[in-house]
Order: structure tokens, then sequence, then C-alpha cells
């Protein structure tokens, strides 16, 4: 499909296992590789984590039409401009193979690596080993960090675990449960990098904060009989659920807490409950779960690249996918897409090395709020975004939104409204 704009063209095509976006110049054929910018995208197109990549086709569209209104130019050059999509299928083996297929095959200039820890990791691993400059965004900073010795080529943008934590406890504290209060929190991990990362600092954090840890122990991803974890809730008698899952996993194990009559004031979940399709899904399991919020409409951000606001974003967004909220991973696809598009600008020449140069420079303001990578864990150099609590609650219609009740981390995030007692442990 080609949608005509000005001198150059938009190109969409469907090729084996990848859609590419690019601008290529009208008359011609192809681009030598002196005069064009790829970038190589992995995304969990299908799979468990799908709805994690459901934005990404829509928001590479919305920034290779605006590169094609606006030539990045390259060392007095106009490039050309195309992004290559790859679908991860949520497996951490495919996320390897797809990204050296990139980098051997499709001579990519920039990797971008997103979508939970789980996804991020091995794209990182194969772009650090073949020294590529790597955009790694939504994916917790510290198992990234912590998942090699040595970071050259890597610049990650998302929160930490000590900001999770605290968010999580925020929300206990609005239920009833602060510190020191010695309320039992049931810890519900999987034993991947991901949920590892979560359960060693949510078991230190705990203690530190006068909980009583009930830990029964990391499963295996995919486990299905969660009999024995719901039976240890039961007998603990736990006030709090917490923990970080993807969604088969989180309606097994809650299936089961909930047949065995497990009741809690506060159920606390990442990854398995940021997404109206994830929660629908889950129906009225989903009522009155919190969770994190790291993106939302009324968020005060505009990007500085595109001049669109969190509002306006969201409103394309649902004008283009007949009405449809725009989920929360579609604002970091287009971040880090943004940022690429800020690094081209910026970069001296195509060769890697400047490249990197402009990456690691950026200060920048995005659709997800001000990038510069200023900090740095284990040697990965990383820019912190904001981070909320909200809580999944049914409106007027009887639909489920997802309402931000607190935001003491980040006060500049406008709340959206209140906590609401009750779950489906309780109704």
């Amino acid at each position: 499909m080609f949608f005509k704009r000005g001198f150059k063209r938009v190109v969409v095509g469907l090729i084996t296992a990848s859609l590419v976006f690019g601008l290529t110049a009208c008359g011609q054929g192809g681009s030598a590789k002196k005069d064009t910018i790829r970038i190589g995208y992995i995304n969990p197109t299908t799979g468990p984590l799908a709805g994690n990549g459901e934005g990404c086709d829509w928001a590479v569209k919305q920034i290779t039409d605006y590169v094609d209104q606006h030539p990045i130019t390259v060392d007095g050059k106009e490039m050309d401009f195309e992004v290559i999509v790859y679908d991860s299928e949520s497996d951490a083996n495919k996320c390897s193979e797809m990204t050296q297929k990139l980098i051997e095959e499709d001579d990519v200039d920039m990797i971008i690596a997103i979508q939970t820890p789980n996804t991020v990791i091995p794209v990182v691993e194969v772009a650090e080993r073949y020294g590529v400059p790597c955009i790694a965004s939504q994916a917790p900073i510290d198992p990234v960090a912590h998942s090699r010795d040595e970071f050259n080529w890597t610049y990650l943008s998302f929160y930490t675990l000590d900001d999770v934590y605290e968010s999580q406890r925020a929300m206990w504290t609005v239920a009833g449960h602060g510190i020191d209060s010695g309320a039992k929190v049931g810890l519900l991990f999987a034993n991947d990098a991901d949920g590892t990362a979560w359960h060693d600092i949510f078991v230190d954090r705990l203690a530190e904060d006068g909980y009583t840890v009930v830990d029964p122990g990391q499963y295996p991803s995919g486990t299905t009989d969660f009999t024995s974890l719901a039976n240890t809730f039961k007998t603990e008698d736990i006030d709090v659920i917490a923990g970080t899952n993807i969604p088969p996993d989180f309606m097994n194990s809650y299936n089961a807490c909930i047949s065995a009559g497990v009741e809690v004031d506060a159920v606390t979940m990442g990854k398995c409950c940021l997404l109206e399709s994830d929660v629908n899904a889950l129906g009225d399991l989903s009522d009155g779960i919190m969770t994190q919020v790291w993106w939302a409409p009324t968020n005060p951000f505009t990007s500085e690249l595109t001049g669109m606001s969190s509002e306006k974003l969201a409103e394309q967004y649902a004008a283009d996918n007949d009405g449809r909220v725009m989920p929360q991973p579609t604002a970091y696809a287009y971040e880090a897409l943004e940022l690429a598009v800020h690094t081209f600008n910026n970069t001296k020449s195509m060769d890697k090395e400047d490249i990197r140069a402009s990456l690691a420079g950026l200060d920048v303001d995005t659709i997800v709020g001000h990038i510069k990578y200023d900090q740095e864990m284990n040697g990965l150099p990383f820019a912190r975004t904001v981070l909320c609590g909200g809580q999944w609650q049914r409106d007027e219609n009887g639909d489920l939104k997802l309402i931000i009740i607190d935001n003491s981390i980040h006060p500049e995030i406008p709340l959206t409204g209140s906590y609401q007692p009750g779950n489906a442990t309780t109704n």
C-alpha cells in the first residue's frame, strides 16, 4: 500500500514475519545504504504480550508520516527513512533471532527494544553483541540493568522497581494497609527475569516497611494449577496480593485464589492488568484491581518533535481505531520512535559511533515526559519516567475504566478519581 506525501511516499507492506514502514524517494526502486536510515523494531504482535504491542503499527505510521513532512538530513544529505517491524511472538528466543536478522540481513542502523523485560533483554543482548545503537523502552530498569555486566550501546527509559514498590505501597495504604501495619502481603511472581527482579525488591522493601511477607515461591510461567499457592494465601489469611504476571498466569492464579476463598482488601498487579483489552478478557475478575499507570491522556506532556499533546494523541488514536482507548504501551512506542528521529536529526554522520553519541546526548520532551539519560544502574544509562497508581472501576455504563487514584510519586500528574473498596475476592 502506498500513501503519497509530497515528493516522497510511505511504503507499508506486509512481508514474512514483519511490517516495513518506509519513506523512499519517488522514482527510485530503492536506496543505497548511505541514503537510508533503517530502524529495526521488535514487537510482540502475537503471543501472551500481544496486548502490549497492539499500537505499534499505528505509532510507526504516525512518526513515518511526520518524517515524510519533515525529512531528516544527515551530513548535508536528505535521508530516506525506514522502520522494519518484526513480530517477536512474545518469545525471548524469537526476539534474539529477529534482532540478529535485522542486523545481519536488513543492515539496520538502530534497534528498538520494547515491551517488558521478557522481550527487551534478549533484544538488548544481541544489539550489544553486534555493537548497534539500541533504544530500549517500557521495561523496568532493574531487570534490564542486571541482565549483563556491560552496556555500550543501550539507553533505556522507564521506571525503577523501587518506584513500582512505592506506587503499590501507596495503593495498599489507601486500602487501609500502610507502613508498619503488619499487613500480610501475598506475593505472586513468575520465575522469569521480570518476576525475579520484582520479587527480590518487594521481599526486601516489605520487610523494611513492617509488612509480613507471605511468599509461596516463584512459579514457572505457563503454570495452570495454582491450588497450592491459593491454599497458602488462604491459610495465612493475607490482606494484599501483589505481583506482576502475563495475563494467562494471572487469570489462572486469581481464579484459584477465589475458588479457595481467599479474601483481600487490595490486589496490585503489573503487566497483566495494564490494558483495557486484557482486563475485559478477565471480565468481573478485573473489578477493583489496582495497577501502574505510566501514561494517560491527562498527562501534561507534549512531544517536542511533533507538537502532539497526550490528549491530542489519544484523540487521534481513537479517531483512527473506531473509538478505542489508546493503550498505555502505544505512548511508549511513539516515544521510542520520537527518540530515534531526534537521534538521527542530531547525528554528525551515519557512523554508528556518531549515532550512539547523538542518542546518549538526548535532552528532549516526549509524549511520556522529559528524556535525558542522566542516571545509571549497573552501567546502563537510563531516563526515569513517571509512574502513578490506578484502579479499574466501572463507569455508569458498566464499562471498566482505569482511574488514577494515587500520584504521590509524581504529583504533577492529575488524579482522575479516588479509591473504591472491593474486588473480585470480596464481591
